[in-house]
């Protein structure tokens, strides 16, 4: 009987090894799952600071006004005019319930090829 019992103990302690192995080995591939994602995090961190310094010095004023100055026949800019700007009296309100783009185009007073 003590032998039956000796080999039982035996038994569930190469099966608790074995679970605690496998344990040990599934707790290591997270942690090494978990460090590589950390240092992606940390890899797009730093590519999305270096765009945003990238980003702050391509719209600098002084750049663009040089570009502008470059391209100018280009880009055909002008400096605008007062006749350019609206005030809110002259923007056309949108009629309540009209969703048909042929009404809404004669009340801008466009055609409704325009609109699309």
């Amino acid at each position: 009987m003590a032998r039956i019992f000796n080999l039982v103990l035996l038994t569930v302690m190469l099966i608790g090894a074995v679970v605690t192995y496998g344990m040990k080995h599934r707790a290591e591939k997270a942690a090494d799952r978990v460090a590589r994602l950390e240092s992606e995090v940390a890899r797009e961190k730093e590519a999305i600071q270096l765009l945003r310094a990238e980003l702050s010095m391509l719209v600098q004023p002084a750049r663009l006004q040089a570009v502008v100055d470059r391209y100018a026949d280009y880009f055909r800019l002008a400096p605008f005019s007062p006749a350019q700007y609206a005030t809110i009296d002259e923007i056309p309100l949108k009629p309540v319930g009209v969703t048909d783009e042929k009404a809404i185009a004669d009340i801008i007073g466009a055609d409704k090829s325009a609109i699309r």
